[in-house]
């Protein structure tokens, strides 16, 4: 099994990191037509582009930090300590909450004044350092001179260095998810390529150290978002030799079922098995048929094309089980054949 998978998550991360960087780098004045930009950049400009002019904005926003209530301080620190909210992806949440005619300092402005009406003092003026040094932030990242001929994973070192330059120790707190999951990501291609030779029940084991290491105190956070199927996935690809190596089908399947139970539960993993079992049963019916038409087109050249393809349909249906799978495997074969 390859690693799409893991690649389709690398790209997707440096569209939105690309987003990000757009919109940091636009100027105040906003003043550049959607229509000229890239993909990636109006998603960044869907995103962020302030929408309000502050009129019912109490009414209609609802804080990022709340539940059913304002989450206070200490929480909201451990809740961006764990990874169970992300800091920079919050700010954007609220700013999408301003009119398109506002500012960007405009809209951040009336955010420090949503929380001044959410928060009480001493935690009021904690949660407004964190947005403010966030804006700070922003403002020095659109002026800085970033080098433009460096591989991503270089450009983002100097880029963690900037945010620590302007942000301390606020920099762990706003991007150390983030950081977290490049690092997870630069890892992965240096973990398979060193453990490709253990036994898969070690490299499996070392691989969800090497994950909890990594993510630390966001592994919890992370892991719980992630899909389950994406773990089954990673899971198997690190079984991909031990796997091929077994050469029965039943032991396959028991194989295959032991690890779809551990991710699925055991009745999913039982409708798993009794659908592989059903295309296993149609491949050997088609594999049959397919000899089966050779015989007879050989033996029955002489007949007239609309008589082949009668009995050719009949045996179809008697040999794949309904004119529905026969109809099914004739769309497929045309598909295919016209795509050659």
């Amino acid at each position: 099994m390859d690693f799409k998978k893991i690649l389709l998550v690398v790209i997707l991360f440096l569209i939105l990191f690309t987003s990000l960087l757009f919109f940091l780098k636009q100027s105040d004045d906003g003043g550049v037509s959607k229509n000229s930009l890239s993909p990636e950049e109006q998603m960044a400009n869907d995103r962020i582009s302030p929408m309000g002019n502050g009129e019912g904005f109490w009414d209609e926003a609802i804080s990022p930090f709340r539940e059913d209530r304002t989450k206070p301080y200490l929480e909201l620190l451990d809740d961006l300590k764990s990874g169970k909210i992300n800091f920079v992806w919050e700010v954007w949440a609220l700013r999408r909450k301003c009119k398109p005619d506002f500012t960007p300092d405009q809209c951040n402005a009336t955010i420090l004044a949503y929380i001044d009406a959410e928060y009480e003092s001493p935690d009021k003026e904690k949660v407004k350092d964190l947005f403010v040094s966030y804006f700070r932030y922003e403002e020095e990242y659109r002026k800085w001179e970033q080098p433009t001929d460096l591989p991503f994973l270089e450009l983002y070192e100097k880029i963690k260095s900037k945010r620590r330059e302007v942000l301390s120790d606020k920099a762990d707190l706003i991007f150390g998810m983030e950081e977290s999951q490049v690092s997870f990501m630069e890892g992965t291609n240096n973990f398979i390529k060193q453990s490709a030779n253990l036994p898969a029940d070690l490299r499996v084991k070392q691989f969800e150290e090497f994950k909890k290491r990594t993510y630390g105190n966001y592994y919890d956070s992370l892991v719980s978002r992630e899909d389950k199927f994406d773990h089954y996935q990673m899971e198997m690809s690190l079984r991909d030799k031990e796997f091929a190596t077994i050469s029965d089908p039943k032991e396959k399947e028991k194989y295959l079922f032991k690890i779809e139970s551990k991710y699925f539960g055991k009745e999913k993993a039982e409708n798993l098995a009794s659908e592989r079992k059903k295309e296993t049963k149609l491949s050997e019916s088609i594999s049959s048929y397919e000899t089966k038409e050779k015989e007879f087109l050989k033996e029955n050249a002489n007949l007239s094309q609309a008589e082949k393809e009668k009995k050719l349909k009949e045996l179809r249906i008697q040999m794949l089980g309904s004119e529905e799978e026969a109809d099914a495997y004739l769309r497929r074969k045309n598909i295919e054949e016209a795509g050659k």
